[in-house]
């Protein structure tokens, strides 16, 4: 398929994704700052800015970090290019350039999102009503995948979307798990109690907690953690999952002579696969992540590289 319009359907997915993954973290981070005691509260706060990148250009525009703040510059701020509005903006443009390559019903779920969130940007968003826009935010995610899933033929264009997913998947896990797990190892070292919802905050971030409880049971165990987050093979947002995914979609791609992608995902998913907890505690988990980070964002630049042409 052309270049541009891959470029445009892996871009598409990877805002969506972003959008979802912030509402996430912000919807999170909030609960968490009614929980905590005052001064541990602008930790709090800071953690969807240190996932997003943009803690330094928050203050460029806010004195401090406050809830209310926080809902303005990353959910509706137009101005803003790390806001949910505008992920959900640039969503829909790529979808209309590749509008030929969609479904009825992927398109509409798209434009539906877009038309709604300026009807929400014009109403404004509160403190008190804020985690129901959260989950709309997430509901709208779901229904462009189950569409996705359920309308779009399985060539190229599915899988250049589903590559954006993926990519931008597994650089959220490995962004928040880094961030979250030293806060909820302090909370361990400092407060019992207070650690417990630390886990909870990690694992609810990444939409991970039922699913560790059903692996592991009711018991946070920082280890367990980290191995159901990385090594774990069953949970979708696992840096194994997304890897193996990552693999295998590049495999099915019709590449030509492109072959560099193909070959850093794959030695990075046998890194993954053929790892264990004794190797990452070695590391070192921070530098385990680092390392994982940056070749995530290699292989999301060779994958434009190699079947797009360009960079964005």
């Amino acid at each position: 398929m052309l270049s541009r319009a891959a470029s445009s359907l892996f871009w598409m997915a990877r805002y969506l994704e972003r959008a979802e993954s912030q509402a996430r973290q912000l919807d999170v981070s909030l609960n968490m700052a009614l929980i905590d005691v005052p001064e541990d509260r602008t930790e709090q706060l800071s953690v969807p800015l240190l996932v997003s990148g943009t803690y330094d250009e928050f203050f460029e525009h806010h004195d401090e970090i406050t809830p209310q703040n926080l809902i303005d510059f990353l959910l509706l701020d137009d101005q803003h290019p790390a806001s949910v509005f505008n992920y959900v903006r640039n969503a829909r443009d790529n979808a209309l350039h590749v509008r030929g390559n969609l479904s009825a019903d992927v398109w509409e779920t798209i434009n539906r999102a877009w038309l709604d969130l300026q009807v929400l940007q014009q109403e404004g968003v509160t403190e008190s009503n804020a985690s129901s826009v959260f989950d709309w935010i997430r509901e709208r995610s779901h229904m462009f995948r189950g569409a996705a899933y359920g309308t779009l033929l399985r060539n190229d264009a599915f899988h250049f979307l589903r590559l954006g997913t993926i990519i931008e998947r597994a650089d959220t896990t490995a962004r928040v798990l880094d961030i979250r797990h030293v806060m909820a190892t302090k909370a361990m070292e400092e407060q019992a109690t207070q650690s417990f919802f630390e886990w909870t905050a990690l694992l609810n971030s990444l939409a991970a907690f039922e699913a560790y409880q059903n692996t592991y049971g009711h018991s946070l165990d920082p280890t367990s953690v980290a191995e159901l987050l990385i090594l774990s093979h069953e949970l979708p947002r696992s840096l194994h999952s997304c890897l193996e995914e990552i693999a295998g979609l590049l495999d099915r791609v019709e590449s030509g002579s492109a072959q560099r992608a193909r070959r850093m995902a794959s030695s990075l998913y046998a890194n993954i696969r053929y790892g264990d907890t004794d190797y990452i505690e070695e590391r070192g988990l921070h530098d385990y992540l680092v390392d994982f980070l940056a070749r995530i964002q290699r292989i999301a630049g060779q994958i434009q590289k190699d079947y797009m042409g360009w960079h964005q």
